[in-house]
């Protein structure tokens, strides 16, 4: 007896179910990938500072001397001021 070509209805079915099953898994992964970086850019976005608007020269002033106040420890930083400052 000759042996039928191709699949057979049950084994089409099978088929299917498996690339139905892995095409979902890989929906979903898809959206939880492209959630968390959407998420990650807006938290890198917002970093829980505001930023205050320099209207007078007390704010500029005030902001000066908050500047002033960090500490960089960066070797061209000073070599820079120290050419800024010729």
């Amino acid at each position: 007896m000759k042996r039928p070509n191709g699949f057979s209805v049950v084994e089409g079915f099978i088929l299917l179910g498996v690339v139905l099953l892995l095409a979902g898994v890989g929906y979903v992964g898809w959206k939880a990938f492209t959630k968390a970086d959407v998420t990650a850019q807006s938290s890198s976005l917002s970093s829980g500072k505001t930023v205050e608007v320099i209207t007078t020269k007390a704010d500029l002033e005030q902001a000066e001397k908050a500047l002033s106040e960090l500490d960089f420890d960066d070797a061209d930083a000073a070599e820079a001021e120290s050419q800024a400052s010729l």
